[in-house]
């Protein structure tokens, strides 16, 4: 529930950001969706591969048994769910995936604002003195 609720405020976030940018807020909000789901993947395969070496045997999952890969993720479940930092590397990667999407948009040129010209400048100068 919690991570629904990251997702959320971090859409939002960007979907702001985007607007101020003049950029169309939907496209950026689903660009983070998908961001933050793809980091996660990313960061569950690192904790499954790094973490949960010594725990699970990963070479089972290459077998054409289905009720052997049905153990092993049971299994995994059960490995990263016990662990707080499991999950908490997980979480982590996927805000990674939104802060990848707010670069992205920082670098992206600001609103143009209305063009002064320097005639117009030149004499508001004058007035404040």
């Amino acid at each position: 529930m919690f991570e629904l609720l990251l997702l959320g405020y971090l859409t939002y976030r960007n979907a702001m950001r985007a607007k101020l940018k003049d950029q169309n807020p939907v496209t950026w909000g689903l660009v983070t969706v998908l961001a933050y789901f793809a980091a996660m993947m990313i960061g569950a395969m690192v904790v499954i591969g790094f973490f949960c070496r010594d725990v699970i045997n990963l070479n089972s999952f290459s077998s054409l048994d289905v009720k052997s890969r049905n153990a092993v993720t049971q299994q995994l479940q059960q490995v990263i769910s016990t662990n707080p930092l499991h999950m908490l590397t997980i979480e982590l990667f996927s805000i990674g995936g939104y802060l990848l999407v707010r670069y992205f948009l920082d670098r992206k040129p600001n609103k143009k604002g209305p063009e002064v010209h320097w005639m117009d400048k030149l004499g508001h100068q004058e007035e404040e003195k």
